[in-house]
């Protein structure tokens, strides 16, 4: 073989393999660039889903809060509107008529114990209102246990209060339409507010 054609030869050979080292140079290249953009699209891909539920989350605590406060204010509401009710309610059986108003308290003083006797304090308008009552159910008790109004020491809108040695009993309108308010509260929202939607 002549040396000319051994030159060619080894040329060609060199050609050839520096054709594949630059085809794979480009590969491994084209390899890299696309696992990097493929890093870059996975990356911005689990930032977004990141950012998409922080802002879901924030946008969830922001109608929560919101809904919390709707709920909060009109349960402000419907409790105003029951304490003007029983307001209401309590204003007007302080200004029955006596003969009626004397039933009532007729009613709840039979809680009073036989055997103890004490103080009846009430308003200053019932200790008039209520003192023939008072004398009334004096009639059927022992003198040593006799009940004695007098004023209550601080302004109550009706009822009494019972005082004696070693216990009071509560019977003031305050009292007695609290205890109603509380039994009733649930019944009485469900009838004023049953076409009342909330969040």
């Amino acid at each position: 073989m002549s040396l000319d054609r051994i030159r060619q030869a080894i040329i060609a050979e060199a050609t050839a393999e520096a054709q594949q080292i630059e085809a794979d140079a480009r590969r491994r290249h084209e390899q890299a660039l696309e696992s990097a953009r493929q890093a870059l699209r996975d990356e911005f891909a689990g930032r977004l889903a990141r950012a998409k539920e922080d802002a879901e989350q924030e946008s969830y605590r922001q109608v929560m809060r919101r809904r919390a406060e709707h709920n909060l204010s009109l349960l402000k509401q419907r409790n105003a509107i029951l304490d003007d009710l029983f307001g209401q309610a309590a204003r007007r059986l302080a200004d029955l008529p006596d003969e009626e108003y004397h039933a009532v308290m007729q009613a709840w003083m039979k809680k009073l114990p036989d055997e103890t006797g004490g103080e009846v304090l009430c308003n200053e308008r019932d200790v008039k209102r209520l003192a023939p009552l008072v004398s009334k159910l004096n009639e059927s008790r022992l003198p040593e246990v006799r009940l004695k109004i007098g004023r209550h020491p601080e302004p109550i809108l009706g009822g009494v209060l019972f005082r004696a040695e070693k216990f009071e009993l509560v019977l003031t309108i305050e009292a007695r339409l609290a205890q109603a308010r509380e039994a009733l509260a649930p019944e009485v929202s469900a009838t004023i507010f049953s076409g009342e939607v909330s969040l």
